[in-house]
């Protein structure tokens, strides 16, 4: 589990009901994908979402949320984060 809960940097949010995902890569520098998804897109339940995708990818030093870029093909939204 993550030490830090995620920081919200951004107004712009996904959708209620939409799919997000965060890619990252492991410790053999494969690029992995891990996703979670938004009930009603509050600013609270985006960040639940996203403390979930850093869980999953035990990732401990990217807190800040950045921004969402829409993809095009499974019209998921792909999570930016900073440290």
């Amino acid at each position: 589990m993550t030490s830090f809960t995620s920081i919200l940097d951004t107004n712009e949010l996904p959708p209620a009901n939409s799919k997000i995902v965060y890619q990252y890569r492991d410790d053999a520098n494969e690029l992995c994908e891990v996703s979670s998804f938004l009930s009603d897109a509050s600013e609270k339940d985006v960040i639940r979402a996203v403390d979930s995708l850093r869980a999953q990818a035990n990732d401990d030093h990217h807190v800040f949320i950045e921004h969402f870029r829409l993809r095009d093909e499974d019209r998921a939204y792909c999570v930016i984060l900073g440290s």
